[in-house]
């Protein structure tokens, strides 16, 4: 637990780096067994220490506060976890090109080969859902089940994985997408998507 935590840890400095986050917004999460361990609210991923990340009972959903107040975003990710059985680890952050195109288009498709290789999936943008609500959580449980990534239309986006690694690639790569698209549209041209 406490090894899973520290990689919590260390993926929430890699997350701030980026930018994909300010303050304390975004949260990230790993399954071990029958417990996720989630980000507490009001604390940033830059600061975070192993008392910021809370046990979540998979099955229950009943959370056990290190630290608190626990993430409003719990529903979201336990709707993950439910979803697919293959999910290890969850991101949801708020890039700013990602929460830019989740309000211009209903899905991003294959932009070019990276990240087609990279996602393995379109990547849809959910209607617009107060964070935190169970409405959101039973939106994103609906699309995870056939993607890996989300947009979430005026709030972010959310990638899944095996692991925080390959969840973390999958944000770069989706923030990395999101950008070429709109740059490209700022051009005047509308981007062909690959077909596989």
């Amino acid at each position: 637990m406490k090894d899973l935590k520290k990689e919590l840890i260390r993926y929430g400095k890699k997350i701030y780096a980026e930018k994909f986050v300010i303050g304390a917004g975004g949260n990230i999460s790993v399954r071990h067994g029958s417990k996720v361990y989630i980000k507490a609210s009001g604390v940033s991923l830059e600061d975070s220490g192993i008392a910021d990340y809370n046990n979540v009972d998979l099955k229950t959903g009943k959370v056990t506060c290190l630290k608190g107040p626990c993430s409003i975003e719990i529903p979201m990710h336990l709707a993950c976890y439910e979803a697919r059985p293959d999910i290890g680890a969850v991101i949801h952050t708020h890039p700013v090109y990602g929460t830019t195109l989740g309000m211009m288009v209903n899905q991003l498709g294959f932009i070019s080969y990276e990240f087609m290789f990279t996602m393995k999936s379109e990547v849809p943008t959910i209607a617009y859902k107060k964070a935190g609500s169970l409405g959101l959580g039973q939106a994103v449980k609906r699309g995870i089940k056939k993607h890996n990534g989300l947009l979430l239309k005026n709030h972010g986006i959310i990638t899944v994985g095996k692991n925080l690694e390959e969840a973390y690639l999958r944000a770069q790569a989706l923030e990395r997408a999101c950008k070429i698209y709109i740059l490209a549209r700022l051009s005047g041209k509308t981007p062909p998507f690959i077909h596989k």
